[in-house]
């Protein structure tokens, strides 16, 4: 019987209420992008005529039809009519003014981009001052809010060429997983990217008895991804497996509460369960393997989110040094797409490329990501959309554009992991039914989109825009590794 997996949500009652998947919410917007479509607000449908509930007396709605039909044509003889005209006209002028606004922030924004690639900072100064004027945050339109935090990021990066200190703070972890989970429950597409990494995980402990999950970055999901991989695993015919999680991250806190919950699911599941905690980044420690224990007939999955939010790995070279030695079954991987050749791992090595090439691949990954941020959560419904674009997004956006680069960030940066996996002898594990899984999770009539290579990555995009690339690989076991 093959292993399967079916989507499930954890909402956080504490910060968020409602179900928002698969919710079909009509939304009022304007395309700030060429490569974007505009949506059609339906508003709430008025009764007409034949809308009449039953229990009104005909003859009654009909008189009440003649009265409102008379004062019509009282109110259009006296010239009443121009009223609505004129609202009519006045809705049409607002809605072109927003949308030169829109236009007009666009064309400065792009201007400041090239001013800053070519070191013209003073000019650059002043035209981040005038969109400062321009956009906020807190606006309706999210193509204000993206202009608002570009602003803020190209204003780190030019405060970070004057003073030549390019280092990025690093974030309280706390408030990285509470942004974390909202944008779990607001958006799909973290959802998809866990579904298509545990169904890969699934498939590579069908039959094992001992299987360990090594997790590289486990602070922004916490506990959110491997929640729906438990049941899974309990419910394979002959009994659930002995598993084993090891989680890497900065936070120690984090990294108990992530136990804690896992070690209780795992109890009410009956399955053996052990979690090992290193408060450390994988790449910070080139003795990792000291603290990381492999056990005989074992199988071992490695895990990696891969963001922009904060430096989660620290040396790449190291990390990868790791990886290769834990020799995993399967590694799934995700990343980013921002711009970059098709099939060269999503873009991410613009983050290395110089800052116009990474700003505009930037701005078209990060439009896309608002608009269908806003499509799951129009922007007047709750706050957890602000805290989605502040925490997350805005994080993120100021990472690329104020730090992206090995020489700005000090660390030795690989430029696309899935060429380096491939160059360090890992093969790509195909599987065409993760895509399908994925596309049946998909909510109907929004604009998500799932895609599978030939070489089996499932791209997750938004109305043709690939955003998320979801690979799986294997390790080719060096015929002198020690077990």
């Amino acid at each position: 019987m093959q292993d399967s997996l079916s989507l499930m949500q954890f909402h956080d009652p504490y910060l968020y209420s409602g179900s928002v998947v698969g919710a079909n919410l009509p939304l009022s917007s304007h395309s700030f992008l060429p490569h974007h479509q505009e949506f059609v607000h339906t508003g709430d449908r008025c009764l007409g005529k034949d809308d009449v509930p039953e229990f009104v007396d005909q003859q009654a709605a009909a008189e009440v039809s003649g009265e409102q039909e008379l004062a019509v044509s009282k109110e259009v003889s006296e010239g009443g009519g121009d009223g609505a005209v004129e609202e009519q006209s006045g809705a049409a002028t607002a809605r072109g003014e927003e949308e030169a606004h829109g236009v007009r922030m666009i064309a400065l924004l792009m201007e400041c981009a090239v001013a800053v690639s070519v070191g013209n900072l003073t000019d650059a100064n002043g035209m981040l001052l005038e969109l400062a004027q321009m956009a906020s945050p807190y606006a309706s339109s999210c193509g204000e809010r993206l202009v608002a935090y570009f602003t803020k990021a190209m204003a780190a990066r030019l405060m970070s060429s004057w003073i030549r200190n390019c280092a990025p703070l690093a974030p309280p972890c706390a408030a990285v997983h509470a942004a974390f989970r909202a944008f779990y429950n607001v958006s799909p597409l973290a959802r998809f990217a866990y579904l298509a990494c545990n169904q890969a995980i699934l498939e590579a402990f069908h039959g094992k008895r001992l299987v360990h999950i090594v997790d590289l970055d486990v602070v922004p999901g916490g506990a959110l991804q491997w929640l729906s991989l438990l049941p899974a695993l309990a419910a394979r015919p002959g009994g659930p497996p002995l598993l084993r999680v090891t989680g890497f991250g900065m936070s120690a806190s984090a990294l108990h509460d992530t136990g804690n919950q896992l070690a209780g699911l795992a109890s009410k599941l009956s399955m053996p369960f052990e979690f090992y905690a290193i408060a450390k980044r994988p790449g910070d420690v080139d003795a990792a393997a000291a603290v990381l224990s492999r056990r005989p007939g074992e199988a071992l999955a490695v895990h990696w989110l891969r963001h922009a939010m904060y430096d989660a790995a620290g040396d790449d070279g190291a990390t990868m040094r790791l990886v290769r030695w834990l020799e995993p079954k399967v590694l799934t991987l995700v990343e980013q797409e921002r711009g970059g050749a098709p099939g060269d791992g999503g873009g991410a090595g613009h983050d290395h490329g110089h800052f116009l090439d990474r700003f505009v691949s930037a701005l078209h990954h990060y439009s896309a990501l608002f608009d269908s941020l806003g499509a799951s959560r129009p922007a007047d419904e709750d706050a957890s959309r602000y805290l989605v674009e502040h925490g997350v997004l805005g994080r993120e956006i100021g990472n690329v554009l104020a730090v992206g680069g090995p020489s700005r960030s000090g660390r030795d940066k690989l430029g696309c992991w899935q060429a380096e996996l491939a160059r360090h002898g890992f093969l790509r594990a195909g599987g065409a039914g993760r895509a399908q899984l994925v596309a049946g999770a998909c909510p109907a009539g929004l604009g998500y989109t799932v895609a599978d290579d030939h070489d089996g990555t499932v791209r997750l995009g938004w109305k043709g825009t690939p955003l998320y690339a979801v690979s799986t690989w294997t390790c080719c076991p060096s015929p002198h590794a020690q077990r």
